[in-house]
């Protein structure tokens, strides 16, 4: 994981690998995942991306979207150097994230379709590359 991100540690949020989650629309289902969910106090506080910083955009939105489908509080997208932290509860972009193990975050369902339509958008479909979030155009059977 991103070495910027190591204060977080500090502050003692845990870091896990995301397994994803399947999320069904119009009877159809999609996987759907970011790179690493922090925990705090057992709770997921944030979700955390990696985006190419020529197209961190459509990151950022799964991720706002993901984020709230997740009932976590902030989305982190580390592109290149940049990091982008966003406040899914003041929707808006922040300086400091406020490790907390109360609040409460509620997803509606523009969110599960943005994260359906983005994630097939901005994830390699082989897998490979998880932490670059683009499309390598290597052939499936990898």
């Amino acid at each position: 994981m991103n070495q910027t991100l190591k204060w977080l540690e500090e502050r003692g949020v845990e870091f896990e690998r995301d397994d994803g989650i399947d999320i069904e629309l119009d009877g159809k289902h999609f996987f759907v995942k970011c790179s690493y969910l922090g925990f705090f106090k057992g709770r997921i506080v944030l979700c955390i991306d990696f985006a190419s910083p020529t197209a961190s955009e459509p990151v950022k939105r799964f991720m706002e979207s993901y984020t709230r489908i997740r009932r976590a509080r902030y989305t982190v997208v580390v592109a290149g150097d940049e990091i982008w932290t966003y406040d899914v509860i003041k929707k808006e972009e922040v300086e400091d994230i406020e490790v907390q193990a109360e609040f409460e975050v509620k997803p509606d369902n523009k969110d599960f379709r943005i994260a359906a339509a983005y994630y097939n958008l901005i994830h390699c479909q082989c897998g490979v590359g998880d932490e670059g979030n683009s499309v390598c155009g290597l052939p499936l059977e990898r």
